[in-house]
């Protein structure tokens, strides 16, 4: 499969094959990768003294050899150039820049401030990006390209955020248009759960693994696709709005107009109303008294660590958002037959507490033969996942040959 891959590249996409082996399995020599892509060692040579040239690879060492000659080990050269990755979401802008090894090297966190409108907030996405590269003292010429990650409706191909229900004024700004003309990088953007899914696949428990949905629970609640490692991004480029299926029609008013929506019921907005709503009609429980006697204080983080302490109300809050994050995921399983679901985001980070729920409830409603070939685990890359997956976007442009001649 790795040789009939390799041939039908042209010259510099085999170079990008051979870089993107050395990522994955480096330090490795050039005898190994003569082997994965059943090539001669002239051939693997002659690419590899390229990727040399271009700065992007160096010897580094040697393996252990039983006799003969040691071979010489092959690595990246992490500092070659560098990317950037913007997180925007309706509560937090998170900027990150990392090198090609996707390793985080400066990072920027603030409040997106949402209720300040369109131009605010993309100035405030500017003034971020313009202090990560100031904190990570590297000149513009070493950053290949700006990916940014947004909680709403993307056009990817023209890079313009059609709706952001979590940002006010935002409809159809064209993105990557205005940071280019500010900033002069080449920039991508993409619906943030697909960023956080990149990242996942790429250094997380997704990584190696090509056929996975990544639930992304926040102030809103999407998810991304990966089919034999792809993004599935729909004929509308909209696919992946996992918290706009109806769990209960009878059930509070969703942003999107419908009623019962998962994201009314599960997000992390839903878990505080439920909180509020539940202790004004008169249960007494610890989440006030952590929210120091202001309900407007409630968040999901305080209703975790109530539950956490024993308290009955916000357990039975996290137990109820677990059941109905089990119903849509039980329907993705059915429809995907997955080999892994990530959850991640805000919410995720209750752990067990929102798993064992969830996981509960998808084995008794998931249809057994696909539940049993699907993992249910939590994302471990914790709030850098959109912002790192954002950057990866770009990096993945570097590493990743043209696949139009694949058939």
């Amino acid at each position: 499969m790795k040789k009939t891959f390799y041939n039908q590249l042209n010259k510099q996409s085999k170079e990008i094959a051979i870089l993107n082996l050395i990522r994955e399995c480096g330090p490795i020599s050039r005898t190994k990768i003569a082997k994965v892509f059943k090539l001669s060692a002239a051939t693997v040579t002659k690419h590899v003294n390229g990727l040399i040239k271009a700065g992007m690879v160096k010897e580094d060492g040697w393996e252990s050899s039983t006799g003969g000659r040691m071979p010489v080990l092959l690595k990246i050269i992490p500092e070659a150039t560098y990317s950037i990755g913007v997180d925007l979401g309706g509560a937090n802008l998170r900027v990150v820049v990392v090198n090609l090894e996707s390793n985080i090297v400066a990072k920027i966190t603030k409040k997106t401030n949402a209720n300040e409108g369109r131009d605010k907030v993309l100035q405030g996405v500017i003034d971020a990006i313009h202090e990560a590269i100031e904190l990570s003292k590297i000149g513009k010429d070493k950053i290949k390209g700006i990916g940014i990650g947004i909680s709403g409706l993307i056009d990817h191909q023209r890079g313009v955020c059609l709706y952001c229900p979590n940002i006010e004024g935002w409809e159809n700004v064209p993105i990557k248009k205005l940071i280019e003309e500010e900033l002069a990088i080449d920039t991508s953007v993409e619906d943030s759960s697909r960023a956080m899914a990149l990242a996942e696949h790429w250094s997380g428990v997704a990584r190696g693994i090509d056929n996975f949905i990544f639930v992304n629970v926040g102030v809103g609640i999407g998810c991304a696709i990966f089919i034999h490692g792809k993004l599935y991004r729909g004929v509308g480029g909209i696919a992946g709005e996992f918290g706009h299926i109806t769990i209960d029609e009878a059930g509070p008013r969703c942003n999107c107009g419908n009623y019962g929506c998962l994201e009314t019921l599960a997000s992390g907005p839903a878990i505080s109303r439920r909180a509020r709503q539940a202790i004004k009609e008169g249960v007494v429980s610890l989440i006030e008294k952590l929210a120091e006697g202001n309900l407007e204080n409630i968040t999901p983080e305080i209703v975790v660590e109530a539950a956490r302490r024993g308290d009955k109300l916000a357990f039975n809050i996290m137990e109820k958002t677990g059941e109905y994050l089990g119903i849509g995921i039980a329907n993705m399983i059915n429809i995907f037959n997955p080999e892994l679901i990530v959850v991640g985001a805000g919410v995720s980070q209750a752990g067990d507490i929102l798993l064992e729920p969830l996981k509960r409830t998808v084995k008794a409603r998931a249809l057994q033969l696909s539940s049993s070939m699907t993992n249910i685990k939590v994302s471990q890359l914790g709030d850098n996942a959109g912002a790192l997956g954002a950057a990866i976007m770009v990096l993945k442009d570097i590493f990743e040959p043209s696949l139009d001649v694949i058939e």
